[in-house]
């Protein structure tokens, strides 16, 4: 055998070896694809995790829609108008019973003007008589007037006040609450004058013509009583 059949041989041999040798290294290659294959399966599962936890994102969205719900209907109830008290009938029908006629205050009163604004540094005392001259109601509350001026009181300051007008039928000196006379002051006889209340002093009857002012009852022509307010 010449040399370039022995190497040709020996080249083969070589080869096959070589061969058989790299055939373990490709097996293995192959196989680490496959496990790169499982690993690669993990992900999946992580991302399926992922799509569980924007899920789970998506109902804080829907907790913070219902939260975002109750400060809107806090929000509405604040901003619902309040409304004022409505007239109160009685006080109403009571005003309108008084127009016309004399009341008397049965405590102290401010005075309003007609818009129910108070006046100030205006009162009226208790025991004060006063025509009723008019009715307003500003801002529902109920007030009555007593003069021309635009002054007006609370129409639950006051009662019904009966009144009787007579004529003096002789000259009648004026007296105060306790039966003193005032020498300088009379009711000319035939004079009309409107009796509030009577009271006996010292065993005698008066009749009051004003808050503090009497004369006696026995002056009067009770014939011609009139009476003019109750």
């Amino acid at each position: 055998m010449n040399k370039k059949t022995l190497f040709s041989l020996v080249g083969a041999a070589s080869i096959a070896v070589s061969l058989s040798a790299t055939a373990p290294v490709l097996a293995a290659e192959t196989t680490n694809p496959n496990t790169t294959s499982t690993t690669t399966t993990t992900p999946s599962a992580d991302q399926t995790s992922t799509t569980d936890t924007s899920k789970t994102s998506t109902t804080g969205q829907t907790g913070t829609t219902d939260t975002s719900k109750t400060p809107a209907t806090g929000t509405t109830d604040t901003t619902k108008p309040t409304t004022s008290k409505p007239i109160n009938t009685a006080d109403l029908n009571k005003a309108m019973n008084l127009n016309g006629k004399l009341a008397k205050l049965t405590k102290n009163s401010y005075v309003y003007d007609a818009k129910g604004k108070r006046i100030k540094n205006a009162k009226l005392k208790k025991g004060t008589i006063i025509p009723v001259s008019g009715v307003t109601t500003p801002d529902n509350k109920v007030l009555i007037g007593y003069n021309k001026k635009g002054k007006y009181i609370k129409v639950n300051n006051v009662e019904l006040f009966k009144a009787v007008q007579y004529k003096v039928k002789k000259n009648a000196y004026v007296y105060d609450s306790k039966g003193k006379q005032n020498m300088r002051v009379y009711l000319p006889k035939g004079k009309k004058v409107t009796v509030f209340r009577t009271k006996k002093i010292k065993g005698v009857k008066y009749v009051a013509v004003s808050d503090s002012l009497y004369i006696k009852w026995s002056v009067l022509d009770h014939k011609s009583g009139k009476v003019v307010s109750g």
